[in-house]
């Protein structure tokens, strides 16, 4: 899919969530979320749906639909939401230090 076709399918995804419609009725197709809502290559999101996994976390939840993969509006909206962005490999890193300290430190 060209992306200027995935830019139309979410602008009018986007539109109709605006407009009132159940973010759990509005289906995206997989080439339209990735990479350009959820920031990893489709062959990713592909290894994700086998481990379940993606970014270090439980992926989105996705629907098939015969031999097309979809996600609803609202599964991507509240993986988004739940993620712990970090601005920085840096910043990444240190808070998987400080985790890593707190979980010795409740250990002990």
């Amino acid at each position: 899919m060209t992306k200027k076709k995935s830019e139309d399918i979410l602008d009018n995804a986007f539109r109709l969530y605006h407009q009132g419609y159940s973010p759990e009725l509005i289906e995206l197709p997989e080439s339209a979320v990735f990479p350009s809502l959820i920031p990893a290559a489709p062959s990713t999101a592909r290894k994700s749906r086998v481990t379940g996994l993606l970014l270090g976390e439980p992926g989105p939840r996705f629907v098939r639909r015969g031999r097309n993969v979809r996600y609803r509006l609202s599964d991507v909206l509240a993986w988004l939401s739940k993620v712990d962005p970090q601005r920085s490999t840096a910043e990444a890193f240190m808070a998987k230090q400080s985790l890593e300290a707190s979980l010795n430190l409740s250990s002990e």
